[in-house]
């Protein structure tokens, strides 16, 4: 062959490999034009502390009949969900679909899609809209004991730190990395709860990861209403119960996984809530009756090994982020029923503290092992994105650790039988801090 012909089929085989990959950009690109689910995330379900159901969430610019295939088999999703939307409040062209997937086996993989079959749903008018082909696994039974991953998170508000959520994004592509069973996030989940925009990019973000991983948030003072004489003080905008399926009333839940009892309560907004004397969780309020009933059941419950509660608000912490009134009005509670964990956001930092109980903090002679501590522990996780705030603390009785130099942080913990492994990160995925906690 002359090094002419040669050179003549070099350019037509570049030439046809440039055509192909530009066509298939296109393919792609049309297709995601015209893909009208969004905003895609899954939760816990069911009403009661026990696993019930897998809840599938999603939005879409158009107003279509949804529906969720799903199965055991990613080439057979034979099993429908079907949902009619509803409009977000205040939003002329923005609806929710939610599709609760029932009577799942425990401990299995399945497969699901969510869209619409309506081909008024896509701009093509042939095959409707539909999301790519998602999995996630369910919890095994209740009260079997596993080796179960939890993704740890919060504070990921859309400030000056965290503009377009542009530090979260990281953290979610971090976090996607590991075998995740759920995550926990600790609240203030965007910058203002009633910025509809806010709400979609921070979901936007997150999709990769919460479309296969149950995403389960408390809610933080950015994402409740501030205004103390307003009816609705201390609970979330509107916008939040339209985007959200989380079991019992959204603000204050339980569930089960495994052997662990999770708990997830609303703090509100504590330090404007104790100008007016309104905090959250008096002794005798309906918010406190029902934990306190919750975790009566769980210690009863002799399948519950673990008992890990989280809010936004911390019972324990350096500076004015601590509110006294929360922390004698919660801690109590936490000591009776001998909490084993609990996870707090709100200041924009990393801190973890000594295994407290009645407030005195337990010497412990291992700072990386808490070996069968008579108190609780005591973690603040406000760093996934937000604006970060000063450090400082160490020199605090109870404080073990927080770093020494602002940072973006997100943790990874791990529960197998009787030790609980828990490893924090910072952005680009370095460990600043790990401990265990042996029961």
């Amino acid at each position: 062959m002359s090094l002419q012909n040669y050179n003549s089929i070099k350019t037509n085989s570049f030439i046809m490999k440039s055509y192909l990959l530009l066509l298939s950009l296109v393919f792609i690109f049309h297709f995601q034009g015209n893909a009208q689910t969004e905003n895609l995330h899954l939760s816990f379900k069911g009403g009661t502390a026990k696993f019930k159901s897998i809840a599938v969430t999603w939005t879409s610019p158009k107003s279509c009949a949804g529906l969720v295939k799903y199965g055991l088999d990613s080439s057979k999703l034979t099993t429908e969900v079907r949902v009619q939307p509803k409009q977000i409040v205040g939003e002329k062209n923005s609806f929710v679909y939610k599709a609760e997937l029932k009577n799942l086996l425990p401990g299995k993989v399945y497969y699901y899609k969510c869209g619409s079959e309506d081909r008024n749903c896509d701009n093509d008018h042939q095959k409707g809209s539909w999301s790519a082909v998602h999995s996630f696994t369910t919890p095994p039974k209740s009260g079997a004991e596993g080796k179960f991953t939890i993704g740890v998170w919060g504070d990921t508000q859309d400030n000056q730190g965290n503009k377009s959520f542009e530090k979260t994004a990281k953290i979610v592509s971090q976090l996607i990395k590991y075998p995740l069973n759920l995550t926990l996030h600790m609240g203030d989940i965007v910058e203002n709860g009633s910025v509809t925009a806010s709400w979609d990019k921070f979901l936007q973000t997150a999709e990769a990861l919460n479309a296969k991983v149950p995403f389960m948030p408390v809610t933080g003072n950015h994402d409740v209403v501030n205004a103390n004489n307003d009816p609705t003080f201390q609970r979330p905008f509107p916008i939040f119960h339209d985007l959200f399926d989380l079991p019992e009333d959204k603000l204050n839940y339980s569930f089960d996984y495994g052997n662990i009892h999770f708990v997830a309560i609303n703090s509100g907004y504590c330090q404007g809530a104790a100008k007016v004397d309104k905090v959250l969780f008096t002794k005798g309020s309906p918010e406190y009756n029902w934990l306190e009933n919750d975790l009566i059941k769980a210690r009863k419950n002799k399948k519950i090994k673990w008992i890990i509660l989280y809010d936004h608000y911390p019972v324990h912490a350096y500076g004015v982020s601590l509110v006294p009134q929360w922390q004698d009005q919660i801690s109590p509670i936490i000591d009776r029923y001998k909490v084993d964990l609990v996870l707090s956001g709100h200041r924009h930092v990393y801190e973890r503290h000594k295994a407290i109980r009645n407030n005195i903090p337990e010497e412990q002679l291992d700072f990386h092992v808490y070996h069968k501590p008579a108190g609780t522990v005591y973690i603040t996780n406000g760093s996934a994105g937000g604006s970060l705030q000063g450090v400082g603390g160490n020199k605090m009785p109870s404080m073990v650790f927080t770093p020494p130099t602002r940072m973006h942080t997100y943790a990874v913990m791990t529960i197998h039988g009787n030790q609980l492994t828990y490893d924090v990160y910072n952005e680009e995925a370095e460990k600043i801090d790990h401990f265990k906690l042996l029961k």
